[in-house]
């Protein structure tokens, strides 16, 4: 591991940690029904935290095909990306209960997408372009179930606004990972590991660290 790649790391978790901590200190102000989100923001970069101390420690690595995997990133990803997905659908319902069969489908076709893109970061060319592929077009479903339907119940049900600002918050990072995969050492390799190694961290402290606060803040102005 190269030293600009353990710094990313390190940075990495010690973002998530503080994220918790004022995550944690912002949750007791907000009104007792919209706690919920303060715990799905902090779940999301404590798990966060784990994984990327995982990787900076030399624990959350794997050494396939002739490369090194950082298997931790979608450990993290397969557990995070879910609750996100929870968070943001908070918004479009006033329960959840109401949207658990909607919620399902969106979280199936994430934890696809996710595991189909670890095995084809297990693999070589081809075959990884292939897995890429198959991932994307989960990925498309994941965007159509949350501009689609999910959107629809938060302007009948939800708020619409928060929901719109955070779903376009999440599609516009979440486009971004496919292509850093894309180009990286899962791909084609045209941008050093370090380079990649700094793009997801970038990527994961906007998606988790940043989600978080604005959507503890809509929740604080929430009805």
């Amino acid at each position: 591991m190269s030293s600009g790649v353990q710094l990313s790391f390190t940075i990495g978790w010690i973002a998530m940690l503080l994220g918790g901590v004022l995550f944690w200190l912002a949750s007791r102000r907000l009104p007792e029904l919209e706690k919920r989100h303060g715990v799905a923001a902090m779940t999301i970069v404590f798990v966060a935290f784990a994984n990327y101390l995982a990787m900076a420690l030399g624990q959350g690595d794997l050494f396939f095909n002739g490369r090194t995997v950082y298997f931790a990133r979608y450990t993290d990803w397969v557990i995070t990306t879910p609750i996100l997905l929870t968070s943001l659908a908070m918004f479009a319902g006033n329960t959840l209960g109401r949207i658990a069969t909607l919620l399902a489908a969106l979280i199936a076709a994430d934890v696809y997408m996710i595991v189909t893109g670890l095995v084809g970061n297990l693999s070589i060319a081809p075959y990884n372009y292939y897995w890429w592929v198959i991932s994307m077009v989960a990925f498309f479903v994941v965007l159509g179930l949350i501009w689609g339907p999910l959107r629809r119940r938060a302007s009948e049900d939800g708020q619409i606004a928060p929901y719109s600002k955070l779903a376009g918050m999440l599609t516009a990072l979440w486009v971004c990972y496919p292509i850093v995969w894309l180009v990286g050492s899962s791909g084609a390799g045209m941008i050093s590991v370090d380079i990649e190694s700094w793009l997801y961290l970038v990527l994961d402290v906007t998606a988790k660290v940043g989600f978080g606060a604005v959507a503890l803040n809509a929740a604080r102005q929430a009805r």
